[in-house]
């Protein structure tokens, strides 16, 4: 839950980096019909941990991650292998969200540094780092469909 504050904690300055780099803001009309209705919500939030929770944090913590750090361990010392392997699977993430563009993908390439520092930190345990992600993105919703987030109005909203 600590970790889950940091995240929350964390996401304005990402942002506001990103700004700093990236005019346009994210494109997330993929998430309009969050706003439409609860079920709605509900959906997207089972979607996210299926999808964002689970998924993305076994591929890119569970596989790429640790794919990486025994790959580059062999070169060098292990906070640097370690390092290098946080990084590699935060820019694999960050890619995979270019849909959002350019901005979100910057955006979710700093938060999955977080999500990288957590699941090392808690000894390789993936299902603390899929919680955290999951609730992460619960609140992230919400926040969206409640129209409480930086990016919840969407082009032809009033």
């Amino acid at each position: 839950m600590a970790w889950l504050a940091l995240m929350l904690a964390y996401s304005p300055l990402a942002d506001r980096l990103a700004t700093r780099w990236v005019d346009k803001p994210p494109t997330l009309d993929a998430f309009r019909a969050l706003q439409q209705s609860g079920t709605k919500l509900l959906i997207g939030i089972v979607v996210a941990w299926v999808l964002g929770g689970f998924l993305e944090e076994l591929i890119f913590r569970g596989i790429i991650l640790q794919s990486i750090r025994a790959f580059v361990s062999a070169w060098l010392a292990a906070p640097m292998a370690t390092g290098i392997a946080i990084c590699g699977a935060a820019v694999g993430a960050g890619l995979i969200h270019l849909y959002q563009g350019l901005r979100a993908a910057i955006i979710i390439t700093q938060l999955s540094v977080l999500f990288g520092l957590l699941f090392v930190v808690s000894r390789y345990n993936l299902w603390a780092v899929i919680l955290c992600h999951g609730l992460y993105d619960t609140v992230a919703l919400v926040r969206f469909a409640n129209k409480k987030s930086n990016y919840s109005r969407l082009d032809g909203d009033s």
